[in-house]
């Protein structure tokens, strides 16, 4: 597949079209258009304002307008009669940047015109619109199977490629690991851990020779794929240099914005493919990616920083064959049991503090085999994420614990009990998940509101924004959210203003020891005093004894879970256990909002005056915290938004739980878009003390967002809106959509099309030339046809109507679609009564 054409010129698509003066006739301008070929049915007649594009629709609206008195029509200059709107646009103009123009014609509720006019060094071209939204779906198709970060293919490019017949045939396979990657993101940022796989993917391509294959599988994982089978002495050179390269070190940015320099190093696992023609195909790519990411591992426990071969040998070692054979079983056991019902769900309560009322439930996978007896989750539970059973065993818990929640009894409380599942990262990436819980509540009958899902912090930091994306769509059905885990891994209190999360689950180890570490208590406390101030529920997991459910509500949780409540069981108890005495409360000040690296933090008076300013509002705003003292807050905001400030009107562009995205002034003049959450801080009589903003730059996010607006209005206007008939098919000529003006053309609305095929507006004369040309289609023949052809209106007339079909190829490159372009021509069919 060729690059994606965002970045391709006008003046690389340009078609030569034909140049008229201003002083030319309106019947010499019929005559060259009735003369145009097909490709390029238009004129362009240089006036004195710039190139105008003349097309036919124009001749023939213009000779049914009113007639004004005036000479007649073929004997006026063009010029005086021309169309007014040509977009014009320079060679240099790329795809994108065209299609943007259209948008924003089409947001002023202008005509979508039928080409661009193209102003080219060695003379005026044309550029069909239909041509520059086929270059787009191109640059989607594109980047379909490519990662966006370092551009490589990614692994179903490879296993694409590897199709049979006629397919790649993998040589010998690199599994390349980075050393010490994690350590960049964790001390550098992901910014400098995404500089560190970009500039690597550079070198590994750099190393690949004509034919092989390079690809980034995940995270810090590449392949690169050999056109032939290498010698080990070969295959051992081409290692070396690809250490080498990973050696080498890399300048990265850290957040606070200087340069650092890193180095990572890699670990390489090398396995050969079949020799001499043997087979090919996924199979073989999977073996040998699996092969080699076991030689790869070897290679990190020799040392990292080397290469390993893959040999039947690295299996029969004792230790690392048991626990390979062990995995191996334990997964083939899993996928039996999640493909036939071997599961089951236990819940244990979740109960309110301090009253220890039960309130809901968290839903907990159970697996006994009949071979190896009660597996432990957090056996099973990671290895379905390894191997990506856990989309399956995940659909499965929620959809049971829906329905079995639907029909447990409501208390007397008259509270009905919420039931929570986890949501595993894998789970939450999959493009349909959020059509999984709808299913689930709609098929269950549940309330939204009674089911909490729950997800950790690795499928938040993974994607911030995705994660932030996909939650408010979830949070929008009405379901509520939950931060798990919180504080077991590297948590920060920014996850809690980013996410729509209604609840934070405190990680058991920090419940184990809140009763006997300080330490562990304020850290608690702070979590919750943060949660609180965002809104947000806290729970405590993990709860074993009375003292710990006593500090715990001392230090203000709002529930809790564990074995002191009840441990899981196979019906869930909703009873209202005993009451339990209260523990005394624990007072203190209120700590001050905690910001990561990339935040900027704000401290003022009542009266707006800075008293502290964080070290980040230097390479944010350009600021330096010392300079920001004494000064004003509203020093910081756009001009334009001062005086709404003062006036207490709103400034914000969009709100919600992360925080209100508005306009900054950077020191420098340019604008800054901040996400910001704002925390007043009350005397004990409740006066205001203090106001604390916390604040990150999101003006890439901004940017970002607009034009992906701008992109869904062009493609959602230009192909229903576009001038000329539209119309996508299947292989057999059934509608999948058309647009108005091919409605129009056949008298019939989109929706009656909808139902129908090509065939039902065909002229019964036309239909075997039809069914002619679509089976060339079908078999790849031709990639489409350029035909006249007659079509039938709702009420039985004919008319004659060229037609440009091309083929539209999915992704393994096989013929999927049809996409036709029809224009009614004027003229007498033999037999058919005129277009009127």
């Amino acid at each position: 597949m060729s690059p994606p054409a965002g970045d391709q010129t006008l003046g690389d698509l340009a078609r030569a079209v034909r140049v008229v003066g201003p002083d030319t006739s309106v019947g010499t301008v019929e005559t060259l258009l009735q003369h145009r070929p097909a490709g390029t049915p238009w004129l362009v007649v240089q006036g004195a304002e710039g190139p105008v594009l003349l097309g036919r629709g124009w001749l023939e609206a213009l000779r049914a307008g009113p007639d004004d008195g005036g000479p007649p029509l073929a004997s006026r200059r063009v010029e005086e009669v021309a169309p007014r709107g040509t977009l014009v646009v320079p060679a240099d103009s790329t795809v994108g940047e065209a299609a943007s123009l259209l948008a924003e014609r089409r947001r002023h509720g202008e005509d979508v015109p039928e080409a661009i006019v193209v102003v080219c060094p060695d003379g005026t071209g044309v550029v069909p619109v239909a041509t520059l939204f086929e270059q787009l779906a191109h640059h989607y198709a594109y980047r379909a199977v490519h990662d966006p970060l370092t551009g490589l293919p990614n692994r179903l490019f490879l296993e694409d490629q590897v199709q049979p017949p006629g397919g790649f045939r993998p040589g010998t396979l690199f599994f390349v690991d980075l050393d010490r990657f994690k350590d960049v993101n964790d001390h550098f940022g992901h910014a400098a851990g995404d500089e560190v796989l970009t500039q690597f993917a550079r070198r590994l391509r750099s190393l690949a020779r004509a034919g092989d294959l390079v690809a980034r599988l995940s995270g810090d994982e590449f392949v690169l794929v050999t056109a032939d089978r290498l010698g080990r002495e070969e295959a051992d050179a081409l290692a070396q240099r690809i250490l080498l390269s990973a050696d080498a070190p890399v300048v990265v940015r850290g957040a606070d914005g200087t340069e650092e320099l890193v180095t990572i190093g890699a670990s390489v696992g090398i396995a050969h493919g079949p020799a001499g023609d043997g087979p090919t195909g996924p199979d073989v790519l999977d073996r040998l990616v699996t092969q080699a990411d076991t030689a790869m591992y070897r290679a990190k426990t020799l040392g990292r920083g080397r290469c390993a071969h893959f040999a039947p040998e690295l299996l029969e070692d004792r230790e690392h064959g048991e626990a390979v054979r062990a995995r191996h079983l334990l997964e083939r056991r899993l996928r039996a049991a999640v493909d036939r019902g071997g599961l089951s769900v236990q819940y244990q309560p979740v109960v309110a503090l301090p009253s220890g009322q039960t309130t809901g439930v968290e839903a907990l996978a159970r697996w006994h085999d009949a071979e190896l007896g009660w597996v432990a989750p957090d056996r099973f539970v990671p290895l379905a994420e390894d191997t990506g059973l856990i989309v399956d065993l995940g659909r499965w818990v929620l959809r049971t614990a829906c329905r079995e929640a639907a029909g447990w009894p409501v208390p007397a409380s008259g509270s009905a009990p919420t039931v929570a599942v986890n949501v595993s990262p894998v789970q939450l990436v999959q493009r349909g998940f959020v059509d999984e819980v709808v299913a689930a509540l709609t098929d269950s009958g549940l309330a939204p509101d009674r089911l909490c899902l729950e997800i950790t912090e690795t499928a938040a930091i993974t994607d911030l924004a995705a994660t932030a994306a996909r939650l408010e769509e979830l949070r929008g059905l009405g379901v509520r959210l939950a931060l798990d885990d919180f504080g077991a891994g590297h948590s920060a209190l920014s996850l809690l203003r980013h996410l729509p999360v209604d609840l934070v689950k405190i990680d058991r180890s920090f419940v184990e020891r809140v009763t006997t570490d300080t330490a562990d208590a304020v850290l608690v406390r702070l979590v919750v005093e943060a949660a609180h101030g965002l809104g947000r529920k806290v729970c405590a997991e993990g709860v074993e004894t009375p003292d710990q459910a006593r500090q715990l509500v001392a230090l203000g949780c709002d529930s809790a879970q564990g074995w002191l409540f009840g441990r899981p069981a196979d019906v869930p108890a909703l009873a209202v256990p005993p009451a339990r005495a209260e523990p005394d409360s624990v007072s203190g000040p209120a700590p001050l909002p905690l910001a990561g690296s990339d935040e900027v933090v704000v401290v003022s008076t009542p009266g707006r005056v800075i008293t502290y300013a964080s070290a980040t509002a230097g390479p944010v705003l350009g600021w330096l915290p010392q300079e920001l003292l004494g000064a004003s807050v509203l020093t910081l905001l756009h001009p334009e938004d001062v005086g709404r400030v003062v006036a207490g009107l709103p400034v914000a562009r969009d709100g919600g739980p992360a925080g209100t995205v508005h306009r900054a002034l950077h020191r420098d003049g340019s604008v800054r878009w901040l996400r910001t959450s704002v925390q007043r801080l009350t005397d004990a009589s409740g006066a205001l003390r203090e106001v604390v903003t916390v604040s990150r730059d999101v003006t890439a996010a901004v940017a970002a967002q607009e034009a992906l607006a701008e992109s869904e209005s062009m493609f959602r206007h230009a192909f229903d809106d576009a001038p000329i008939g539209m119309a996508l098919t299947d292989l057999d000529g059934r509608f999948i959509r058309v647009n108005k003006a091919y409605a129009r053309l056949v008298g019939r609305t989109p929706e009656e099309l909808a139902a129908m095929t090509v065939a039902d507006v065909t002229h019964p004369e036309d239909l075997a030339q039809d069914d002619a040309n679509l089976a060339q289609v079908r078999t790849g023949t031709v990639d489409g046809h350029l035909v006249t052809k007659r079509y039938l209106r709702a009420d039985g007339t004919a008319f004659l109507a060229q037609v440009h079909a091309a083929v539209v190829v999915d992704r393994a490159q096989r013929p999927a679609h049809v996409f036709a372009h029809v224009v009614a021509l004027r003229g007498d069919v033999p037999g058919v009564p005129p277009e009127g």
